[in-house]
């Protein structure tokens, strides 16, 4: 799947929840600040400039905190620890990510919500390479991406449980990284 499919699912995945959202005729109290964290899970593809490649996967943690401005619409930001990986040819890269993204909420039922973000993924990803004859070979870079995701919300009061799947496809390195979290989240206001 390029990249460009992948970003129009994530766009039109979104409108869709935002139609439905509006049409939703009885929704939860979902309005006000939360904050949440949790654990991934982490697959990811990395490719450096010297084409050496690598696909790995590795347990993760992060934060999330936002604020839902009526029971349909947010914003969010977090961060999201990408990953420690180690490849061949002596590879080891390590990222983190922080976003700042819209949020886009369905109340499909009492105590169930379907939900997607859509935003600005700031992805720093450091390489490390010890290639012989040359010595260790290190590279440092960032860029901000458009990156997304969706999820399921179950609804316990101030409590929340929620597990989600995000991608983030950058160009640092060529780094694509799929992430599902299961976390909890608590509502300050109810």
């Amino acid at each position: 799947m390029t990249i460009l499919k992948t970003k129009k699912m994530i766009v039109g995945g979104a409108a869709v929840l935002l139609a439905f959202g509006a049409l939703a005729v009885h929704a939860d109290d979902d309005t006000g600040w939360y904050l949440g964290a949790g654990v991934t899970r982490l697959d990811t593809n990395f490719q450096d400039v010297d084409d050496l490649d690598f696909d790995d996967s590795d347990n993760a943690f992060f934060i999330k905190g936002g604020y839902m401005f009526n029971d349909i619409l947010g914003l969010e930001g977090g961060w999201l620890d990408l990953g420690d990986y180690e490849g061949g040819s002596g590879i080891r890269v390590d990222a983190d990510a922080f976003w700042l993204a819209g949020v886009a909420n369905w109340s499909v039922a009492e105590q169930f919500d379907l939900y997607a973000k859509l935003g600005a993924f700031f992805v720093n990803a450091k390489s490390d390479q010890f290639i012989p004859g040359v010595g260790q070979i290190s590279e440092d870079d960032d860029k901000t991406e458009l990156g997304g995701g969706v999820g399921a919300e179950w609804d316990l009061g101030n409590w929340n449980l929620f597990l989600e799947y995000n991608r983030i496809d950058t160009s640092v390195n060529d780094l694509r990284i799929d992430a599902i979290a299961f976390g909890v989240k608590y509502e300050f206001s109810r």
